[in-house]
């Protein structure tokens, strides 16, 4: 867990609109405030197509009504003991995803600064960095928030349109 001068140097940083190496539930994500212009600069940084859309994380269920989501019956696998990511169509005929958090810590931080976005921290189409010395290097300006290495695998990924688990 980040102690709270970490959790609020974080809040700090997300509120200057900088991205961030958090941890999530399973891996460490490049994160930051949810926008397009911050999806933008994440896709930029791992080499991705720019108009990738990104994992949106949420500290609680009410967060869901601003994401203009159509139908939210499927929102149960959010909270599923295995952290699960659940896409969800929009009123603006688009798809996105959404993970409701468990970690306590970075549910504080959500908290104040409201839903953020996030990725494996990795160039695009290689696997999750999850060594210090690795995250440390990837990009050197950054900010790293950590507390252990972490070795869990991506969350599921459930298909609220398909009604089909995809990972």
């Amino acid at each position: 867990m980040l102690k709270k001068h970490e959790e609020s140097k974080a809040i700090e940083l997300l509120k200057q609109n900088k991205i961030i190496i958090l941890p999530t539930d399973t891996i460490y994500g490049l994160s930051a405030i949810y926008s397009l212009e911050n999806e933008q600069k994440i896709n930029l940084i791992k080499n991705a197509d720019i108009n990738k859309k990104l994992i949106i994380l949420i500290s609680n269920l009410d967060q869901l009504n601003d994401l203009k989501i159509i139908d939210d019956h499927d929102k149960n696998y959010l909270v599923l003991d295995q952290p699960t990511t659940v896409i969800f169509a929009t009123s603006n005929n688009l798809t996105i995803a959404v993970r409701l958090v468990k970690r306590t810590d970075i549910k504080n931080i959500i908290n104040q600064v409201g839903p953020i976005i996030s990725t494996s921290v990795n160039l695009h189409g290689s696997k999750p960095l999850k060594k210090y010395q690795d995250l440390k290097e990837f990009n050197k300006k950054i900010t790293l928030f950590f507390d252990t290495e972490l070795n869990g695998s991506p969350s599921k990924i459930y298909d609220s349109i398909n009604k089909k688990y995809i990972r």
